[in-house]
């Protein structure tokens, strides 16, 4: 993929998710789900690939001041259609796809309905996984905190396996971890 802006790449990692070490356990949390409802973060499902962005956008909306300039702040909507593409695969795999977000539930049912998502994206919007798991947040132009992107692989006892950060090229990220998940499956 060829990033559009290449100073948003994260491509150092500054320890930000340095407490959620493999065997970290995730308590059980509903939050508000594109899908209808509320879900665990947690699928009941050998894996889950919880997959957590900072913030989609709208078409032709503007992006807050200084989001452009932020490392890992750009490619929600890559990452997400990427995962989106590869959601049946994942499923073969034994993995569900979860995606976390701090925006309001609205704002993620409509773009999940316009980028078509198969899979729930789920509202933090009252920061209650922020909180329980210490996640890193960051914020610009006056936006809420928002979640600085990274990918927790998760199994069925609520482990977590793997932390997948900084990701650098949100376009190819899905396939990653795709492929993570099939070399710990075979």
């Amino acid at each position: 993929m060829t990033d559009a802006f290449p100073g948003t790449r994260q491509t150092r990692d500054d320890g930000a998710y340095d407490h959620l070490r493999a065997g970290v356990s995730i308590p059980s949390l509903e939050l508000p789900a594109t899908t209808g409802g509320s879900l665990d973060v947690v699928a009941d499902a050998p894996w889950t690939a919880l997959f957590l962005y900072p913030a989609t956008g709208a078409p032709g909306g503007p992006l807050p001041e200084g989001w452009l300039a932020l490392p890992g702040a750009y490619g929600c909507t890559a990452e997400s259609c990427g995962f989106r593409d590869l959601v049946d695969e994942f499923g073969a795999e034994g993995a569900a796809v979860r995606g976390v977000s701090t925006q309001n539930p609205e704002e993620q049912a409509a773009y999940a309905s316009r980028e078509e998502l198969t899979y729930p994206l789920l509202s933090d919007h009252e920061h209650r996984l922020v909180g329980t798991l210490d996640l890193p947040t960051f914020t610009a132009g006056g936006s809420p905190p928002r979640i600085r992107r990274a990918t927790l692989l998760v199994t069925a006892d609520r482990a977590i396996r793997e932390v997948v950060y900084p990701i650098p090229d949100p376009g190819d990220h899905a396939a990653q971890v795709l492929e993570m998940i099939r070399g710990r499956v075979r």
